[in-house]
């Protein structure tokens, strides 16, 4: 047993808290994609990019963005016969928080939801100016705007590929479509094309420098690219332009957490928790963010109070209950630890599979063999291509082997 407690920790040496799996089904796909459509209030159509919760009843939560013009296509592993509730959280200016549900019946037929946004009640709140790309793209020749719409249209069916070139033919025609520039980086960015997708945005920035958009999406690119001090420096300068935008300060505080500044993004993450005007999910993913922070920081107590606070306003967010047990596990606090790690999991399933490493690591420690058993070979299930994989398929090993010789 000593020489598998030796396997176990150099195992868990490799430990992540990134989940990067995704869920596979043996189910028939939709020939087509299932699409979700925004409207404003009114009918008409948005000109931006849509943020909104999408929550499976199976407890599987995500929070995902719309193209400039209002529409999703869900991915594959998001479709399954359910219940879908999708929730937009208010802009204060033209819409109020909407909720709407619908269903899915079989997975083998395609959807086309149309959600219609809540009218505002309450006066609208000032917001800093953000270039709005409908007054940019006036000068659209028709051919090149048919083969924009052509392409986003492909792109919503799920023909990724034809919809691409069918963009790419529309800027040839017309090298000064802000537009497409900009949503053709979205989808590269989608597909992990990032330097494609740099391309787009840069090009963008090109034909109007003040597109917040092109940059905020730039920004993320360029830290999803390892190029952290880039990002940041980007991201800084757009933020103090527009400093009441969210997406630009979360975007902003992950830009210095990955580059190293912790004393900034700690700064910055507390100032924004002061913003009088947040929502409830802003003010989650800000509390959030501070834990992951003061978890880096090794102030384990601190750590928890902020992961306790983002639970609170979303209880369904599986990476604050995931990083939670974490800590928990950090403070000996074996009982609250188990509870937070099962509730991660149980919300993120396999993108929560680093639950059950930790899970795993827990049960070990307390001599529980069959449930420590249990948690890896799940882990091992869940995220097949970990780091860490050979290390754990030996600790598995191992106590199987133990298992037979009892």
């Amino acid at each position: 047993m000593r020489l598998l407690r030796t396997h176990l920790a150099l195992a868990l040496v490799f430990l992540s808290c990134v989940a990067t799996a995704t869920a596979q089904r043996n189910e028939q796909r939709p020939d087509a994609p299932n699409v979700i459509e925004f409207f404003l209030p009114g009918g008409a159509q948005p000109t931006t990019v849509i943020r909104f919760t999408l929550i499976r009843d199976d407890g599987r939560v995500e929070t995902l963005f719309t193209d400039t013009k209002g529409k999703y296509s869900m991915s594959f592993d998001l479709v399954k016969a359910g219940n879908y509730t999708v929730t937009v959280e208010s802009d204060r200016v033209t819409y109020d928080t909407t909720t709407s549900v619908f269903r899915i019946l079989r997975i083998s037929d395609s959807i086309y939801q149309t959600i219609f946004l809540r009218p505002l009640k309450s006066a609208p709140v000032p917001r800093a100016t953000v270039l709005d790309v409908s007054a940019l793209d006036t000068n659209v020749p028709a051919e090149a705007q048919s083969a924009y719409n052509a392409g986003m249209d492909l792109i919503v069916k799920g023909q990724i590929d034809p919809g691409i070139e069918s963009l790419k033919h529309a800027v040839t025609l017309y090298p000064q479509y802000l537009r497409a520039f900009n949503d053709l980086g979205v989808v590269y960015m989608k597909l992990n094309h990032l330097e494609e997708a740099a391309d787009a945005f840069s090009r963008a920035l090109q034909i109007n420098s003040r597109f917040a958009y092109a940059r905020l999406n730039l920004g993320i690119t360029l830290n999803r690219q390892g190029k952290h001090a880039e990002a940041a420096k980007l991201l800084e300068t757009l933020f103090k332009e527009n400093p009441v935008l969210p997406a630009v300060r979360l975007n902003y505080a992950d830009a210095l957490y990955d580059a190293g500044r912790l004393a900034e993004c700690g700064k910055l993450l507390r100032a924004g928790l002061e913003d009088p005007i947040l929502t409830q999910k802003e003010k989650a993913e800000l509390h959030y963010k501070l834990g992951r922070l003061l978890s880096r920081e090794e102030k384990t107590t601190e750590a928890v109070k902020e992961l306790q606070r983002a639970i609170e306003l979303e209880p369904t967010a599986f990476n604050a209950h995931l990083l939670l047990g974490g800590n928990l596990i950090q403070l000996k606090r074996p009982e609250e630890a188990e509870r937070s790690l099962l509730r991660a999991y149980e919300l993120g399933g396999r993108s929560a599979g680093h639950a059950q490493l930790m899970l795993g690591q827990l049960y070990f420690g307390q001599k529980k063999y069959d449930l420590a058993l249990n948690a890896f070979e799940l882990y091992m299930k869940d995220v097949p291509d970990a780091q860490n994989a050979a290390q754990i398929k030996d600790v598995v090993t191992k106590l199987r082997a133990s298992q037979r010789n009892r």
